[in-house]
């Protein structure tokens, strides 16, 4: 917030100018605010986002510099751009991260230096151009950092560098999966993430069907369950739990193994939700006019009806919608897909978009860090999937 109130006080001031013909202007608090300096607005951002794919599109992002303050320059004022590699330490210690610095290679600045001329506020909006091609590689994070030093007036410290983020993803339709396994043409009806990379299928006889991945395909099967087919929902509940959800909510005990235990009845009405989806200690119900309601789940295996809560008003807008790390992602029935972020308490925040096509895929799973998404002819293919990239699965959106 105090960048930026730097950056628009002028603005205010300048509104109070049209209104009054005389302003007296506290030197002490101006120079407190920044003006007289010379600064980068895009600085106010941190980072700068710029979002690149790796086809021979060029990317542009960009950058100039400000004089602050109620008056216009009155003097020229020289001023200089500058990579400088050695902010990426410092920043990845100060924010917990990893970024590298972006590749000389793969980038250049339309202008280095420029001028502030008498009368005038700013530079021309220059451009870093981005050559993703070759040089980047996808999901990797790197950073720009660009330090404006001045001549003919002081330079604003806390607004001198703009970092700017930069994050390859793949081109539309050049997306690389991995198929792990072919069912054939409704055969597999649901797919269950299980434990120690293992998929549960359920076929069409509703029998549960166990496979285990062998350098990354999906190979020896056995069954290890018949009747499953009564169910609308399925899913495995770390550490020991299969979970059924038809009218009632079923609980079994299932062991690495796949050998059921006990069972027992946890809910009752479920039958209200369109969809069931499990996230940490929740079970999530969506209804189908969109209201999402929270149960918690504790270690016993028990749902507590006492603390649930509302979530979000809206979410029919996905066909699928499933746990992945600290968030939630949703495919909406044009093939978008999103992020939802959820804070510590379980509580979604603003939505991102990350992705676009997935509507190709009849169900769309997460196991691990991975996404495996199953086709209409029964072939399910594995995405090394990254939150931190875009992923556009067809050529032509």
């Amino acid at each position: 917030m105090k960048r930026i109130n730097q950056y628009m006080a002028p603005v205010f001031l300048l509104l109070l100018m049209g209104c009054s013909g005389d302003i007296t202007i506290d030197e002490e608090m101006a120079a407190l605010k920044g003006f007289g300096k010379v600064y980068i607005p895009q600085a106010n951002y941190e980072p700068l986002v710029l979002n690149v794919t790796l086809t021979d599109e060029d990317f542009h992002i960009g950058y100039n510099a400000y004089y602050g303050g109620v008056k216009n320059a009155e003097r020229p004022i020289s001023v200089s751009f500058t990579p400088d590699e050695s902010l990426v330490e410092p920043y990845n210690l100060q924010h917990d991260a990893d970024y590298e610095f972006l590749p000389t290679a793969s980038f250049s600045l339309s202008q280095t230096t420029a001028s502030i001329d008498p009368g005038q506020r700013s530079t021309p909006v220059f451009d870093v151009v981005v050559k993703p091609v070759g040089q980047l590689e996808p999901f990797r994070p790197y950073l720009l950092p660009i330090t404006l030093t001045a001549e003919g007036a002081p330079v604003n410290e806390a607004l001198q560098t703009v970092y700017v983020e930069v994050i390859a993803s793949f081109g539309p339709g050049e997306v690389p999966r991995q198929k792990v396994l072919s069912l054939g043409a409704n055969q597999g009806e649901l797919l269950v993430p299980f434990v120690e990379g293992q998929l549960i299928v359920r076929d069409a006889a509703g029998t549960l069907q166990l496979y285990t991945a062998h350098e990354g395909r999906f190979g020896d099967v056995r069954a290890i369950g018949q009747g499953w087919g009564i169910f609308d929902h399925i899913f495995y509940f770390a550490p020991n739990r299969m979970v059924g959800v038809a009218a009632d909510v079923f609980q079994y005990q299932i062991d690495p193994m796949g050998t059921f235990g006990d069972s027992r009845t946890i809910g009752w009405g479920w039958n209200i939700f369109d969809r069931v989806i499990p996230y940490r200690h929740y079970l999530i119900g969506v209804r189908p006019d969109g209201l999402a309601t929270a149960y918690p789940y504790n270690e016993f295996g028990d749902l507590d009806g006492g603390n649930i809560r509302d979530l979000a008003a809206d979410w029919n807008r996905y066909i699928h919608l499933f746990a992945y790390g600290n968030s939630l992602l949703g495919i909406q029935d044009d093939g978008t897909l999103w992020q939802i972020p959820m804070d510590e308490s379980g509580v979604p925040l603003q939505r991102v978009q990350l992705g676009s096509g997935w509507d190709m895929y009849e169900s769309v799973i997460a196991m691990g860090d991975d996404l495996l998404a199953m086709d209409a002819e029964g072939d399910v293919w594995r995405y090394a999937f990254d939150a931190r990239g875009f992923w556009p699965l067809k050529a032509s959106q």
